[in-house]
């Protein structure tokens, strides 16, 4: 399987974890389903994406997280339109067929990828191993300056944030695929939850090939939805259909695992 730089601008991505994008874009988002648009750095600058990366793996700091933190893929949802010029809806409009590349208003959030084997010792805060995750530090302080909401003056998007969707796989918890978004994790209240190390690169490696530099943090897994919830309650899916496209992927991936 390949490695490529990832969205955030830092490590190759491990196998595992693109094994796990490669598992939810061909049974859940599908084409069918979702327009994509991938985000991550080497769709953005191309030929030059390494070395745009290890400038800012060289330069890290809240200005330069912004392009190396960014959110892997952008999905829009070909059957469900929700124009945020509309005032109060809350529930989007289902079309009678697939939307074209000129539609408007459709349904739209990013998703960030996380993948995890790696249950911890001991528990934190009396949270059992088996449900403690780990993300970076600094790209969950990039997500949540990105999904803050808007201020209000009196425009369409007042108050309206960035929907930046967590899509975690933890083969170590119970449900091992989870989603929720961004803006509502919090480490878990625990000294030991939060890695206090001074964010900065390990100068003696390649920044592309080397991992982020960057501390962690851990969070209570609990509080994202498993998959399948997730898809029903937030992304609008049919309970039946999320049940049986989420338990198929996750059986599938576990055997390549």
């Amino acid at each position: 399987m390949r490695r490529s730089i990832n969205s955030g601008g830092f490590a190759g991505r491990s196998n595992k974890t693109d094994l796990f994008i490669h598992t939810i874009q061909n049974s859940i988002l599908t084409p069918e389903l979702y327009f994509h648009i991938p985000t991550g750095i080497e769709h953005r600058f191309g030929k030059n994406a390494a070395k745009v990366h290890e400038i800012l793996y060289r330069s890290m700091g809240p200005t330069t997280d912004l392009l190396r933190y960014f959110p892997d893929s952008l999905y829009l949802d070909r059957w469900r339109q929700l124009p945020v010029w509309e005032k109060n809806m809350e529930r989007p409009i289902i079309l009678q067929e697939a939307a074209t590349g000129k539609s408007t208003g459709l349904f739209s959030f990013y998703v960030e990828y996380k993948f995890s084997d790696s249950e911890r010792r001991a528990p934190l805060k009396n949270i059992p191993t088996c449900y403690i995750g780990i993300v970076e530090r600094e790209a969950w302080l990039t997500y949540k300056r990105l999904s803050n909401a808007n201020p209000a003056i009196g425009t369409y998007l007042d108050g309206q944030q960035t929907r930046i969707a967590l899509f975690y796989a933890a083969t170590y918890a119970p449900n091992v695929f989870y989603a929720g978004w961004e803006h509502e994790l919090e480490p878990i209240d625990d000294e030991r939850a939060i890695r206090q190390d001074v964010a900065k690169p390990n100068k003696k490696a390649v920044g592309f090939s080397t991992g982020s530099g960057t501390p962690w943090i851990n969070f209570d897994i609990r509080t994202l939805k498993p998959m399948q919830q997730f898809l029903c309650e937030d992304l609008f899916w049919d309970e039946k259909k999320a049940g049986s496209v989420v338990k198929k992927a996750r059986e599938e991936m576990l055997i390549e695992l």
